[in-house]
């Protein structure tokens, strides 16, 4: 009897435990996996989100790769045109004699005096040569003032003072200035090969 009572206690303490680790497996698979699956839920959710951003990001860098290119384009169109201006503003090498021929009928129709005047031509150059003329003008204020105004803008020839220095003299007793200044043209070099 003490066999069957121990048995029966025996038979009823292991259903118990199964039944508990039942129990506890329902619930452990009722609630973590309920977390679990709230929490991939919450994942594939913010995964998506992300990728609806990358989409959109990507289409913007897109759109503004367009406009980069646009812009890119339109400057070097630019470019092209301001180099086009540029050399039909400009006249050939050939053409440097008459240049200071100019610069001193200029000075003579002002009543401005130019002496010891040099010129530096550049021997070679591919493209573009800068031309510098020196010289020491005199003349009355006013009238050396107009001249600088009309030489770099009045000429017809893309001309910069590159250079000044009013020599003492600030003025004499006449109102005559004395400047030494460095005059620079740009010229296309005739000899240049396209």
């Amino acid at each position: 009897m003490k066999t069957k009572i121990q048995s029966t206690i025996e038979r009823l303490i292991t259903y118990g435990v199964i039944v508990a680790t039942i129990l506890v497996m329902v619930y452990y698979f009722g609630t973590v996996n309920k977390k679990q699956k709230e929490e991939s839920e919450r994942k594939t959710k913010e995964l998506t989100s992300l990728n609806t951003q990358k989409e959109e990001a990507d289409k913007m860098l897109v759109e503004r790769q367009a406009k980069v290119n646009k812009i890119t384009a339109d400057i070097e169109a630019k470019e092209e045109e301001i180099v086009q201006k540029f050399d039909n503003k400009l006249r050939t090498s050939d053409s440097y004699t008459k240049f200071i021929e100019h610069i001193q009928r200029k000075a003579r129709a002002l009543d401005i005096l130019v002496q010891n005047s040099t010129y530096d031509f550049p021997a070679k150059a591919d493209t573009y040569l800068e031309c510098k003329f020196s010289a020491t003008v005199s003349g009355q204020y006013n009238k050396v003032k107009r001249f600088l105004w009309e030489v770099e803008n009045a000429m017809g020839w893309f001309v910069k003072v590159s250079n000044i220095e009013i020599v003492p003299p600030v003025s004499d007793k006449q109102g005559n200035m004395t400047l030494k200044l460095t005059l620079t043209t740009f010229l296309i070099n005739a000899n240049r090969t396209n």
